[in-house]
């Protein structure tokens, strides 16, 4: 009973637009959730993707090199920040629009973390 009682109370903490995205994520079956004390982990192919690091922040792990190539665009957007390791960055949910960024840029992760098929 106690583990139902943390996850509500960190679901709780959860800003609204970070509640939908989870919702929504949970959906996606390239995603794996793991359901821990500290909220739900997102992960493809065993590699955590998605943490959920503040009421209304989520982490994206891009990689570096895709990083490198959306910089100019990350660096213009005020809801995106850098993480101190290099291949995250930070990503604030407060609206609509920061929600589907969000999306956009689980898409990336994604990709970055599946191998090319030949």
């Amino acid at each position: 009973m106690a583990g139902i009682t943390a996850r509500w109370r960190a679901a709780e903490r959860r800003g609204p637009y970070v509640v939908r995205a989870v919702a929504e994520l949970r959906s996606w079956p390239a995603l794996v959730v793991s359901d821990t004390r500290r909220g739900p982990v997102f992960a493809v192919r065993g590699t955590e993707i998605l943490r959920l690091t503040g009421s209304a922040e989520v982490q994206v792990r891009l990689t570096a090199p895709a990083i490198d190539r959306l910089g100019p665009y990350l660096r213009e957007c005020d809801q995106v920040q850098a993480c101190p390791d290099r291949a995250w960055v930070a990503v604030q949910v407060d609206a609509e629009p920061d929600l589907e960024l969000l999306f956009a840029l689980t898409s990336v992760a994604i990709k970055a973390h599946v191998p090319v098929e030949a």
